[in-house]
């Protein structure tokens, strides 16, 4: 083990980080994602300081394969743009880049600095952005280039003991960013680290913060949690923490009051689980959420009636049901529709005619969208087109298609006849006719 060292104020060295090798941390470079290795290196080659930092470095200590790589480095975000064509800066409050290799995002951020506490934006040292980072195991660099890992606060040891304990003081860890809260719990229950008791005590003081933290930070948190994978631990401990009722105080209310639906939602996020776990399966939001709305769904079975309003109402309701939660619009309404469809139920089909039945009321009544009383009235347009994208939850879902059979889909939209011209005369009048000097 090495020691990296600063200067005092009278020009003494004072240890400031542990440096561990290879043989020490065992990490190996084969666990690294090529194109990350790729970006690590283009920086340094400008000149750059560049680490991998976060959540990589703790699954590859644990032994696990990293679903993200997060980098750090001393470039500045236009510097970083400017390296790399295929890089976007995004965030107001706080700059990022993302570098694209293929269908992978890369997320590179500059050191922080403490001078403006732990959420301000001024760019400072990697020394600075070890203590901005909120929990120690989040504060591990390691250099891919020489295999090393930089330990500013003794996460490494942390990691070992397989507990969470934060960087920033308890007093203010939580009233700077109440979010933090749910990152505790959920970095606990995915890599099965205990929380400490004096963090577990500052959890259940601080938790009514959270009510004040934005939905749009509160929803990028819950969306992470759904395709966590451990979806089912993560939910189960927002819920002891008594935070579950600050992110979705519905539910929150439901778990503590209705039996039947604790059961269908533990039951829920077993198979929701399975889906994100699964590398094969694609991860679209609709489907992460139709596995998480199902129970609550599911709590009226009179609700799956095949009607474009009963779906309308449905998805205003779940809508409620999410709040303050705000997913976007197009991936909620694809996620309610794969709830009806699991119940086979297709609430934006067009009706089928009996045999042999004619239309009433001529056309003209029919173009201006009367029906006779008790027939249902077809799907608008663009409710139709939207059940031709999206399928029902799969077999492997846990989801049947329910009894839709041939012929029971939206017709295809009928091809209007290109009207012939007329043959003879000159080009512009009629035939028949001479055509005028």
């Amino acid at each position: 083990m090495l020691i990296r060292y600063r200067r005092s104020e009278d020009g003494r060295p004072v240890a400031k980080a542990l440096v561990y090798t290879q043989a020490e941390h065992r990490i190996q470079r084969s666990g690294i994602d090529p194109d990350a290795l790729r970006i690590v290196e283009r920086l340094r080659e400008s000149g750059h300081e560049c680490y991998i930092v976060g959540g990589a470095v703790r699954d590859l200590l644990l032994g696990r394969t990293p679903k993200d790589f997060d980098i750090v480095t001393d470039a500045q975000p236009a510097k970083i743009r400017r390296i790399f064509r295929s890089a976007r800066v995004i965030g107001r409050r706080f700059r990022l880049v993302h570098v694209y290799a293929g269908q992978k995002i890369f997320e590179v951020s500059t050191f922080r600095s403490i001078a403006n506490g732990t959420i301000g934006n001024e760019f400072g040292t990697i020394d600075e952005d070890a203590l901005r980072r909120d929990f120690t195991f989040n504060a591990l660099y390691f250099d891919p280039h020489d295999s090393t890992l930089i330990d500013y606060v003794g996460g490494f040891k942390d990691v070992a003991s397989r507990r969470v304990k934060p960087v920033i003081p308890l007093k203010t860890i939580f009233i700077e960013d109440p979010v933090r809260m749910i990152r505790c719990v959920k970095y606990a229950a995915m890599a099965g680290f205990r929380i400490t008791w004096k963090l577990r005590r500052r959890l259940h003081k601080d938790s009514e913060l959270l009510s004040e933290a934005s939905p749009s930070r509160l929803t990028e948190e819950f969306v992470k949690i759904l395709g966590s994978g451990r979806a089912s631990p993560i939910i189960e401990g927002l819920a002891a923490f008594d935070l579950l009722k600050h992110i979705q105080s519905e539910a929150a209310r439901l778990l503590a009051t209705n039996p039947a639906y604790r059961t269908a939602l533990k039951s829920a996020l077993v198979e929701l689980d399975a889906h994100a776990a699964d590398p094969e399966r694609e991860k679209r939001l609709a489907g992460l959420l139709a596995h998480y709305l199902r129970p609550f769904l599911e709590t009226r079975p009179e609700r799956f009636v095949d009607t474009p309003d009963a779906y309308r109402e449905a998805i205003h309701e779940a809508r409620l049901f999410l709040a303050p939660l705000n997913p976007p619009r197009v991936e909620l309404e694809a996620a309610v529709l794969m709830v009806f469809k699991r119940r086979g139920v297709s609430p934006l089909q067009r009706p089928r005619k009996a045999q042999g039945e004619r239309p009433h009321g001529g056309a003209g009544e029919r173009a201006r969208g009367r029906t006779r009383q008790g027939e249902r009235t077809a799907a608008p347009e663009p409710l139709r087109q939207q059940e031709r994208r999206i399928p029902p939850l799969s077999a492997q879902d846990g989801a049947g298609t329910g009894p839709e059979g041939e012929g029971q889909g939206p017709r295809p939209p009928r091809r209007r006849r290109r009207r012939r011209k007329p043959s003879g005369g000159t080009p512009g009048t009629a035939p028949g006719n001479p055509a005028s000097d």
